[in-house]
């Protein structure tokens, strides 16, 4: 089976209805990662099967939570799952952020070589990064806990705005260590097609917002 069959099927299975354009220009991205990983290393992941599963694929889970036109992805690492989001809905606009330099370079390549126009790149420290107030939806899945995504995204959000944490096994201990800024809105079991292991998307608000 070829990468777009592939994951056009996985993300079929998944619920997720894209067009055979947008799964086209998914298998170019893919394409460009597996590139540039042999001389950058800018994921562990090997596999191009694998990154269909464990990056594509997981990254397309998280679709049906992006409502909001405004969103950055804080520690996007090759654009995961910002870059993916930014293929699937070009009607919003998605802002990449890393601290890595070789990450972000890879990213600003994508965007050129695939004509993505609706990704703004920024090479910077969260902490350093202005648009504050700004965003419907501050998604990761890069941070160790979700009491430091929100320690440095808190000021991020706009007024009706709020945080996306992907997660693996449910994280029990990591919600009772948040600040006292925010809530939990909701805690969504995430089936991603050929991975076994829990995912998770944690919604979370600051206090007093719905």
């Amino acid at each position: 089976m070829t990468h777009f069959e592939t994951l056009k099927k996985g993300a079929q299975s998944m619920g997720v209805d894209l067009s055979d354009d947008t799964f086209l220009t998914l298998v170019n991205y893919l394409e460009l990662l597996e590139k540039w990983n042999k001389a950058y290393n800018l994921t562990a992941i090997r596999d191009p099967q694998l990154m269909i599963d464990l990056h594509l694929l997981d990254s397309l889970a998280t679709l049906p939570f992006i409502t909001g036109n405004e969103i950055i992805d804080v520690g996007t690492g090759p654009g995961l799952p910002g870059m993916v989001l930014a293929i699937c809905l070009p009607g919003k606009n998605f802002t990449l952020l890393d601290s890595n330099g070789k990450k972000t370079r890879f990213l600003t390549q994508v965007k050129m070589e695939l004509g993505i126009n609706n990704v703004s790149i920024f090479n910077e420290r969260v902490e350093k990064h202005t648009q504050q107030g700004y965003y419907d939806h501050v998604i990761s899945r890069a941070f160790a806990s979700l009491e430091d995504m929100i320690n440095w995204t808190l000021p991020l959000p706009n007024e009706n705005g709020n945080f996306l944490a992907m997660k693996g096994v449910y994280p029990e201990s990591e919600i009772q260590q948040l600040p006292d800024d925010v809530e939990v809105q909701d805690i969504t079991s995430l089936t991603v097609t050929n991975v076994e292991a829990e995912r998770h998307l944690v919604r979370m608000v600051r206090k007093g917002k719905n």
